[in-house]
């Protein structure tokens, strides 16, 4: 009696192929996980640009001053003061700023007083639409404010825009006579 010991050729073949299969199918399951790790990372950078654009538009409105607010179809103008410095002490230079829609891109100018220079900032890309309204305790929202000192200061301003991925983003941002 001859007993022999080890694997025959057809088994260490069907082993293989075994792995094999076995391989693939983990590559296509790590293929689709990168897939989606790719996606949720583009996402994220997407909005977190869309959260510092709305951002710096909430610090320019909390620092504005009591001066008439410009509504256009595709921008916004108002005046600007008292921004933070290291001493935390209120500066009196006035800047004016203006959001602007162009080509698709929202810009930020801004202007200091009696500086010629306009300094411009791109802000957010891929914009599709922008708009802007006032809020008056008076007559509600508006999407025009009359020119001239109003006794009526807006409460709060709602800026509605579609940017790359994300559809119709409203925000209602809070202006300084509306704080306590």
């Amino acid at each position: 009696m001859n007993r022999q010991s080890g694997f025959t050729l057809l088994e260490l073949v069907i082993a293989m192929a075994i792995f094999a299969l076995l391989g693939l199918a983990s590559w296509g399951l790590f293929d689709g996980v990168v897939r989606a790790q790719q996606g949720t990372t583009a996402h994220e950078r997407e909005f977190r640009r869309l959260q510092r654009a709305v951002a710096m538009i909430e610090r320019d409105l909390l620092q504005s001053t009591e001066a008439p607010v410009v509504l256009q179809p595709t921008g916004l103008q108002l005046q600007r003061s008292h921004w933070r410095n290291p001493l935390d002490q209120p500066r009196s230079e006035r800047q004016t700023l203006t959001y602007r829609l162009d080509n698709g891109v929202l810009w930020r100018e801004s202007q200091g007083e009696g500086t010629p220079i306009l300094q411009r900032q791109k802000l957010l890309d891929e914009v599709r639409d922008v708009s802007w309204r006032l809020f008056d305790r008076h007559s509600g929202w508006r999407n025009e404010w009359p020119s001239g000192r109003d006794a009526n200061a807006p409460l709060a301003m709602e800026l509605q825009l579609s940017a790359g991925r994300f559809e119709a983003i409203r925000r209602v941002l809070l202006l300084p006579g509306a704080l306590p």
